[in-house]
């Protein structure tokens, strides 16, 4: 489990750099609960640092270029 806010979000945008992913995905590759990672991706989704593809019912996010 990741500790400090800075790590987990540098964490979070080198994962989707990798691959768009999923939050129930991310949560998994970065061992974190989905709520929690779901709050994170939507602030960094709102201050511009990632996008947000609706794929089905899925949300999709990947870094913005």
């Amino acid at each position: 489990m990741v500790s400090d806010k800075s790590d987990i979000v540098r964490r979070i945008i080198s994962e989707l750099k990798k691959k768009p992913m999923s939050v129930a995905r991310l949560s998994a590759e970065l061992n974190m609960r989905r709520e929690f990672l779901g709050g994170y991706l939507e602030a960094l989704r709102s201050i511009g640092k990632l996008e947000m593809i609706q794929v089905g019912k899925a949300k999709v996010y990947k870094p913005k270029n």
